[in-house]
């Protein structure tokens, strides 16, 4: 009796095939991948930048609509502690008393389209530490230096204003010119002007809400989070683009090997190598094929 017979299929590959393919791992196509993966990771971790600073700036607007009620100082901003990054934005009330003979005016401001400054003055608290207070905006004029400006209350103050983290470091500040001048600053840059002051600031400063007559109290922040969604989808786009440029690139490079790989010549090299089939002279000795029989005969 005999048994199964059992058969196993035998797969040939194509050498052709098998050439087109390696010549995708050139040094160039190499070199090209790799430079392709770098861009796509690239677009791809700026597109989740975006996306996170649109997340904040929508958040950071929700906050400042929902605003309603203010907090104590010592609750949003304990002495000695960084300001949390959730309490940007938030209503603050702090009492305490301004120190006059330390207050900053902070240059070349801009509020609701117009030039001017911005008035700081530091409002010292019941534990010895400070907290600087924006008490509003005023206008420039032809003078060409710091106009006038209303001064601080004096005695015990109470201000309920919004939390604005350090500003980066920009300019320099300068020294008061005379007795009873303010210091001058380009930015409200906590670190820069804590050297200036005999006492410790509190992490944040406060934007008073409510500044006195002749000062404006600052334009509430509204962040435009949609563009950076708008950015984030940009980014994700581009890098999507990335595989499908290299995709297209790969199957033109197989189209061009194959075709080398087939020998193909031009139609007028093919044209020359055929025989002719016409009648006419031939020469002795050669040989004729005739073209209806396919026989030959040799000429004489």
């Amino acid at each position: 009796m005999i048994g199964p017979v059992y058969t196993q299929a035998v797969i040939k590959r194509d050498p052709a095939r098998s050439a087109q393919w390696r010549s995708l791992v050139t040094g160039r196509w190499l070199a090209l991948t790799l430079a392709g993966a770098v861009v796509m990771v690239t677009c791809v971790l700026l597109s989740q930048w975006q996306w996170g600073r649109a997340v904040e700036r929508a958040a950071a607007n929700e906050v400042i609509a929902a605003a309603d009620e203010s907090f104590p100082v010592d609750e949003v901003l304990p002495a000695g502690e960084a300001l949390d990054s959730d309490a940007r934005w938030t209503l603050v009330e702090a009492s305490g008393t301004y120190d006059t003979s330390s207050e900053i005016v902070l240059r070349t401001q801009t509020n609701e389209s117009v030039n001017g400054y911005e008035v700081v003055t530091p409002l010292v608290l019941e534990d010895g530490t400070a907290i600087l207070v924006d008490r509003g905006f005023f206008a420039a004029d032809d003078s060409g230096g710091i106009p006038s400006y209303p001064a601080a209350p004096e005695g015990e103050v109470t201000v309920t204003g919004r939390v604005y983290e350090s500003e980066p470091a920009g300019g320099s500040v300068t020294e008061p010119q005379a007795p009873g001048d303010p210091l001058e600053a380009r930015r409200l840059n906590l670190d820069q002007l804590g050297g200036h002051l005999d006492y410790q600031l509190r992490s944040a400063w406060l934007a008073d809400i409510e500044p006195a007559e002749g000062l404006s109290a600052l334009e509430t922040p509204s962040f435009k989070s949609w563009q950076n969604y708008s950015y984030a989808v940009q980014w994700a786009l581009f890098a999507a683009l990335v595989p499908i440029g290299w995709v297209a690139l790969a199957r033109r490079e197989l189209k061009e090997t194959a075709e080398a790989e087939s020998g193909s010549v031009p139609d007028d090299d093919l044209a020359a190598d055929e025989p002719a089939t016409e009648d006419g002279p031939v020469a002795d000795g050669s040989t004729v094929v005739s073209p209806r029989t396919g026989s030959s005969a040799t000429a004489e």
